[in-house]
């Protein structure tokens, strides 16, 4: 098959790419950056009519834009161009559509991250594309937000965990495991699915317990203090409106405490696993 992958030099992008032409599929690269070809540049919100659909099977969807700070932007930026890019891809007879959205997607979401997936998971929907929800998700080398917290624990002697709220349990996919479950939904329902599905190993963990594993994995010693996530919120938000650039978004912590409280796995397709975090 020939796929057009958008945000193909991103951190999951770029395994996804490289996972499919391991499977002998055609990757179309579709990003701001040049990578190996075939490749054609691409930004949310150009005119995705332009872009060489001629030969493409597949679109998978992961590019978002994380530069939109408030919501016009966001709506300016991620919602309506990639809705766009749906339809775009529909007129021009590419057969299976999919949309790498979010488990911070769901109904009462309160991230405005996971609000902009969820408006894009409901129009592209009535395109008949797949919707597909990954946990946070990690490798050898984790980008995203397990990029961050490794990071964290590679650079501090002392690392602080978030406490308190209800949502800081965490569901984690493994990059290899992501991308095979995304394969197996392009042939085994080539005619989408009907519903979102999660792409997660249904074990949950503890934002304390991740650190304490990735802290095992780097053989480092490390001691963890546990911080209220209001004092982080607040400390992210007071840097955000001085411009100071941070590790961490406060929308990704609204995200984190305010997580998804009834993750949904009874859509999983039969066979998939992913394996646990360690």
């Amino acid at each position: 098959m020939k796929i057009a992958v958008t945000g193909a030099t991103g951190y999951v992008g770029s395994r996804l790419s490289e996972f499919l032409r391991e499977h002998s599929h055609e990757v179309l690269a579709l990003s701001r950056r040049p990578v190996e070809a075939p490749w054609a540049a691409y930004t949310l919100g150009d005119d995705p009519d332009l872009l060489p659909w001629y030969g493409v099977d597949v679109l998978i969807h992961l590019a978002y834009d994380f530069t939109a700070r408030n919501w016009q932007e966001i709506l300016d930026r991620n919602v309506n161009p990639s809705i766009a890019l749906f339809q775009a891809a529909r007129r021009a007879g590419v057969r299976h559509l999919i949309f790498i959205s979010s488990l911070s997607s769901f109904e009462g979401c309160r991230s405005d991250y996971g609000k902009a997936k969820l408006m894009i998971e409901k129009e592209v929907m009535r395109l008949e594309a797949t919707v597909i929800r990954p946990g946070l998700v990690w490798g050898k080398q984790s980008g995203g937000v397990m990029g961050t917290l490794e990071t964290l624990v590679a650079r501090l002697p002392v690392v602080p965990y978030l406490a308190g709220g209800n949502g800081l349990a965490q569901y984690l996919v493994h990059e290899e495991d992501l991308a095979r479950a995304i394969l197996v939904m392009l042939e085994k329902f080539p005619e989408g699915v009907p519903h979102p599905v999660t792409i997660a190993n249904p074990t949950s963990l503890t934002l304390r317990a991740i650190l304490r594993t990735i802290a095992t994995r780097t053989r480092g010693k490390r001691l963890f203090v546990p911080a209220p996530w209001q004092f982080a919120m607040v400390v992210l938000k007071t840097a955000e409106m001085l411009g100071v650039k941070t590790l961490f978004r406060s929308d990704s912590l609204t995200g984190i405490v305010h997580g998804n409280p009834d993750a949904d796995f009874s859509g999983v397709p039969a066979g998939l696993s992913c394996r646990p975090f360690c």
